[in-house]
């Protein structure tokens, strides 16, 4: 299943589910945008059609924004989702600059700062250690300095990641690539140890 809020990421994203019909089902959902105040209401929608569409047990692989849908469900339901792969992913969805602020202060001071308090919005990073699922890191060409710094923070504190850069500038090719990385990582057995990759594909 394949989670999308962001309409930059919607052809790479319909790239890759018909590439991943060739083995298995795949099915592209596009939500309205994940804001700190529509995530809960979202992964409230994505879990009923999960039941609508009679799914048990599935990959998750969220593009933008659209992986803290994934993660979140990681988290929540964790027997419903066998691997989860998040492309240009952050801890948060849309990070204001005041969150970006916030993270570089924390990150400074040993204590961190009491600035979140009264804040439920997601954020990843408090929870990653949780994840039992296999977990795939990518970074494209579209990543920001701030994305590229958040996909290695995911990467070194999630139990199970592998992380990889996929460089193509062509979408086709781009496609092509994380595709074969989704399917080579969904091969790996789920007890594999995972923390293995920082490779360019």
């Amino acid at each position: 299943m394949t989670l999308v809020d962001d309409l930059a990421y919607l052809p790479l994203a319909e790239a890759v589910s018909r590439q991943l019909e060739q083995k298995a089902r795949s099915v592209v959902v596009a939500s309205a945008p994940v804001l700190a105040d529509s995530w809960e209401s979202l992964s409230e929608s994505l879990s009923q059609l999960i039941e609508e569409l009679g799914i048990r047990q599935a990959s998750f692989v969220g593009l933008g924004a659209g992986a803290t849908l994934a993660q979140n469900m990681a988290l929540a339901r964790p027997k419903l989702v066998r691997t989860l792969a998040v492309v240009d992913a952050t801890s948060r969805p849309h990070p204001t600059r005041w969150e970006r602020a916030v993270d570089t202060l924390e990150e400074k001071l040993p204590f961190g700062l009491p600035l979140r308090l009264g804040n439920n919005g997601f954020n990843i990073k408090s929870y990653v250690h949780r994840l039992r699922a296999p977990m795939l890191v990518v970074g494209t060409r579209r990543a920001s300095g701030f994305v590229l710094r958040e996909l290695q923070e995911l990467s070194s504190l999630a139990p199970t990641a592998w992380k990889v850069m996929i460089l193509e500038s062509d979408g086709e090719q781009e496609a092509e690539s994380i595709t074969r990385t989704l399917l080579s990582f969904c091969d790996t057995p789920a007890k594999c140890p995972q923390k293995n990759l920082g490779a360019v594909a």
